[in-house]
């Protein structure tokens, strides 16, 4: 069995990903053994449900995430390729976890960090995390007296989180709008799947200019905050 583990930092296409990887007979995702909603496995708010559903299956206790992850992987060694979704902030130990040999892991970022911060916004505001290329039909107008420390926030998480992600090494490395664009293909990925894998009816990607109302505003407020998180971190 060959084990791997896509990193995301969310809102970049990482469940369209899955979709097209769970199709497929041969490679196992969390999906195909239990309810797990877009394969991600150690999701803190669903970690001990799936702990418990997996030591049933497994015959032995689960209790933590990383034997949760073991027991995904033991049940389904029998599989061509068995792998799941996770994010950065989901394991206290990252450093450690991403140093494992025996898995390939396959980050995915997005190169539009304006409209990456405004996603995970609207998101939280809607409560709607699940889309699928479709044009965005809620609006919302960035209010910086209401908003801002929120948003500054997401900006800090997604900044540090891609910065992690670049440090994984070994790694596969993917970005969103490379995925959608049809002609796009990762000779690596396809390498180890040993066969062609791309989102399927890829669309352009989502700018937050369709659905922030003050988009202009939104902008120059993420533009600054990532200038001061360079400066704080050294990087001017």
């Amino acid at each position: 069995m060959k084990k791997f583990c896509l990193l995301t930092v969310g809102r970049a296409g990482s469940t369209s990903l899955m979709n097209v990887l769970e199709k497929f007979p041969d490679i196992a995702v969390p999906n195909k053994n239990i309810p797990c909603v877009d394969n991600e496995l150690v999701h803190p708010k669903r970690v001990q449900e799936y702990a418990k559903r997996y030591s049933e299956l497994c015959g032995t206790p689960i209790v933590t995430p990383d034997e949760l992850i073991d027991g995904f992987f033991a049940h389904n060694a029998s599989a061509a390729y068995a792998g799941f979704k996770t994010m950065p902030d989901r394991h206290k130990k990252f450093d450690a976890f991403v140093s494992q040999p025996d898995i390939q892991f396959i980050t995915l970022t997005r190169r539009d960090i304006p409209s990456t911060v405004a996603s995970f916004l609207l998101a939280m505001k809607t409560d709607s995390w699940r889309r699928f290329g479709e044009p965005q039909q809620a609006r919302w107008k960035f209010q910086p007296a209401a908003a801002g420390r929120v948003t500054l926030s997401n900006l800090t998480y997604v900044q540090d989180s891609i910065a992690r992600l670049s440090r994984v090494s070994h790694a596969i490395h993917l970005v969103y709008e490379d995925l959608c664009d049809p002609a796009y293909r990762c000779a690596a990925l396809d390498d180890y799947f040993n066969r062609p894998i791309h989102i399927e009816n890829p669309k352009p990607p989502t700018s937050g200019s369709a659905y922030v109302e003050n988009w202009d505003e939104f902008r120059a407020f993420i533009s600054e905050g990532l200038r001061k998180l360079d400066s704080r971190a050294g990087r001017n």
